[in-house]
């Protein structure tokens, strides 16, 4: 790996890092995957409502939407110390439904790709690559222990996937 590219995944690492909200992390998945293999999508929404730990998120086949834990979010800023941790995980999820909206349904496939992505724009020791070769329930044990069942009320977050919309004036 050149200095350059060395360069590049510490930027784009600490760019995920500092990422404010859902909207500024997807604009990133979406930057990271079509910089990778080279794929995209627009016109996504995302979706909040509670499920059980096990569950962080999920994309209804070939829908607009992707739909995550909102539970498992609120319990992981109460875990993890650092927000790099956070906004890691996030991201992860984030990038494992955007690739399914992609077409690409199998669960071990994404999770191969979703690694490889990882590697490659934020790095090995990112805490995103761990999430997308590990299991939260393993790195957090008392998620297990929690969690909430499937909620029929949700919330639709306003500012997503905004590089996508259409100004409306």
């Amino acid at each position: 790996m050149t200095e350059s590219e060395k360069d590049n995944r510490k930027e784009f690492a600490r760019m995920v890092e500092r990422a404010q909200d859902y909207d500024e992390l997807f604009e990133l998945v979406k930057k990271a995957v079509e910089q990778t293999i080279g794929e995209h999508r627009a016109g996504l929404s995302l979706v909040l409502t509670d499920m059980p730990n096990t569950i962080g998120a999920f994309y209804p086949a070939w829908s607009n939407y992707i739909v995550v834990n909102r539970a498992l979010i609120e319990e992981m800023k109460s875990l993890v110390r650092d927000p790099r941790e956070l906004n890691g995980f996030v991201f992860m999820i984030l990038l494992h439904e955007y690739l399914h909206s992609l077409g690409h349904m199998e669960d071990d496939e994404v999770r191969r790709i979703s690694k490889s992505i990882c590697m490659k724009t934020v790095g090995p020791d990112h805490p995103a690559t761990k999430y997308a070769e590990g299991n939260w329930l393993e790195m957090y044990p008392q998620l297990s222990q929690t969690g909430r069942p499937f909620s029929k009320l949700y919330r639709t977050v306003e500012k997503f996937d905004s590089s996508s919309a259409p100004y409306l004036g």
